[in-house]
């Protein structure tokens, strides 16, 4: 056996020593990284952990981006005096660098690698904020874009081809999704209304299409999307018991961090709105440790060229058009021949030209002899009809189901605790029954509902249907049970006031009746002096009247005669006695 030389030696050491350092820079050596307390780590699409890279000097990472031409991350990190660094992969060495210092919370961050500029929310300021990150030299000086009331900023995100940054404001009283120009001008809410309490927010480069997240209540988690205007809204995913912080998208995945499992999951992005999502990784357990931010690869560096970005979405447009093409009956060979045979003439109505033995179809057919129906099974939920401008089959849609061809019913799960729900404007709008919210979200008293629905009382019954009691704790049913208890013993209280007033007005009366009654009756004195005076002035006495003697004589004075009528009906009682 040959030994090597010193060179050949060197040669193989270096290509050794290259290659592992190749293998650890290699610009598909991820897919997927996530921030996971001071940590930071990568993943490929087969779910396989290809690096690790811990910061010692970080508190707890949250989000972050990432510059795909210079590998350069750019990261936030909470609770701490450098909220804002870079980090540079191409360094064997981790090494960090600050870029903004201050009592600053950044929960949400976005980059722009045309401009180099930085944006993100701050929730310590409640504003929106840019950066400008040069290759070399100092960073700029940060530029408040936006001052938001409430202070209920999470998720941003950037449109580099159309210099536009969309952010989430989850306040209770403007739930929406708003967007601007880079510099802060031609501020729009693009989204609205039925919203709970929007988080992250992603914009899908290759597909010009935005995602977020939306926490329903404290049941539901949802995922929606629409196009970069706002307009095309649409559900793509329903999760139950998920706090959904953070979320990316790729090709064809969708990712997002959750905190009440500490998992990271996925989903297909046009996969059935009802399916289930899939578990992509677990920091199940790790509770001082909290999952934030994601970022795919491909996302990340896809928009390096808006032409060709702009190419891609033009055929996919196309290929939108062609699933028309693809849902229409197919005519064989054999069938055409036979058409050809047995017919000289085109059908549904269609006029043939002699010159060239073509078809003239009418309006909603075409095919060589006009046998194709444009609007066959092309409307889902609903009745068809074709544009007179541009020959393309419309839909007029059923009950509640909405969309270009029926296909989608808003309002189903829409409507939370049974609210009923209806269609205006093509979008779903609830009547609630017990609870209240654009979605019947909102239970005000829950200590109140749990105790009618959950609470065991002979005088109340169980509607598990409605409400899932497993949620009400056992705190929640006793003070339900006392609530209802003081709410009975109240009523019955009413009650025994109310009958206790009615006696005693009935009291009232029947005294009053008989003192009236005996307030009226006439006296025996009054008769008896009545019947003496009739007796000596009317002369019918049996015995005659007479006068007393009177020890003393009398003068005559005015009135005699009334004060000798006195003295004799004295006299005539001492007889009677």
């Amino acid at each position: 056996m040959r030994t090597m030389t010193s060179r050949e030696y060197l040669i193989v050491t270096l290509t050794i020593v290259f290659g592992i350092h190749a293998v650890n820079t290699n610009a598909k050596s991820w897919d997927l990284a996530v921030t996971i307390g001071r940590e930071i780590e990568f993943f490929s699409q087969n779910q396989s952990l290809t690096r690790r890279i811990e910061f010692e000097k970080a508190s707890s990472l949250a989000a972050f981006v990432y510059d795909d031409s210079t590998q350069t991350l750019f990261l936030s990190d909470t609770n701490s005096t450098v909220p804002l660094f870079s980090s540079n992969l191409l360094e064997g060495d981790v090494t960090t660098k600050p870029l903004y210092k201050g009592n600053s919370n950044i929960v949400g961050l976005a980059y722009d690698d045309k401009t180099r500029n930085l944006f993100w929310t701050d929730t310590t300021q409640g504003a929106i904020i840019r950066m400008h990150v040069p290759l070399d030299g100092p960073p700029g000086k940060p530029t408040v874009l936006h001052k938001i009331e409430g202070k209920n900023l999470h998720g941003i995100a950037v449109d580099p081809c159309n210099s536009h940054i969309y952010w989430v404001n989850s306040d209770k009283t403007n739930q929406c999704i708003e967007r601007s120009n880079f510099d802060g001008t031609d501020r729009v809410t693009i989204v609205e209304g039925d919203m709970y309490k929007p988080l992250a927010i992603a914009i899908d480069h290759a597909e010009g299409k935005l995602y977020w997240t939306d926490a329903s209540n404290a049941v539901h988690s949802e995922i929606e999307r629409s196009n970069l205007d706002g307009t095309d809204r649409e559900l793509v995913i329903r999760v139950d018991y998920q706090q959904l912080v953070y979320i990316a998208v790729d090709r064809d995945t969708i990712y997002w961090s959750d905190w009440v499992h500490r998992w990271i999951w996925s989903f297909p992005k046009n996969g059935d709105s009802s399916g289930l999502p899939s578990q992509f990784v677990s920091y199940h357990g790790q509770y001082n440790r909290n999952v934030h931010g994601i970022v795919t690869r491909y996302n990340a560096g896809i928009v390096s060229d808006c032409k060709a970005l702009a190419k891609e979405r033009e055929m996919n447009k196309l290929t939108n058009k062609a699933e028309l093409r693809n849902n229409l009956p197919i005519i064989t060979t054999e069938e055409s021949e036979s058409i050809t045979e047995k017919s000289k003439y085109c059908l549904n109505g269609g006029v043939g030209n002699e010159t060239d033995n073509s078809c003239h179809c009418k309006h909603r057919f075409t095919g060589k002899y006009c046998e194709i129906d444009l609007c066959h099974n092309y409307c889902l939920q609903g009745s068809c009809s074709v544009d007179e401008y541009n020959g393309l089959p419309i839909c007029k849609c059923n009950g509640t189901f909405v969309g270009p061809r029926c296909a989608t019913d808003p309002c189903k799960d829409y409507c939370l605790h049974d609210g009923q729900c209806s269609v205006q404007n093509e979008k779903p709008v609830c009547k609630c029954k017990y609870s209240e919210g654009s979605r019947c979200e909102d239970l005000s008293n829950t200590t109140k509902v749990c105790g009618i629905y959950c609470a065991k009382t002979e005088s109340v019954p169980k509607y598990t249907s409605v409400i899932d009691c497993s949620r009400c704790d056992e705190a929640n049913k006793a003070s339900a049970q006392m609530v209802i208890m003081k709410e009975h013993n109240e009523y019955k209280i009413l009650i025994i006031f109310g009958v206790l007033t009615a006696v005693l007005i009935v009291i009232i009366i029947v005294l009053s009746f008989y003192v009236n009654k005996l307030r009226r009756r006439p006296g025996n004195h009054s008769e008896n002096i009545f019947d003496a005076e009739n007796c000596c002035n009317m002369n019918i006495c049996e015995t005659p009247c007479f006068e007393p003697k009177l020890s003393t004589a009398v003068p005559e004075r005015k009135g005699i005669k009334k004060e000798e009528k006195n003295c004799l009906l004295d006299n005539m009682e001492k007889f009677a006695w």
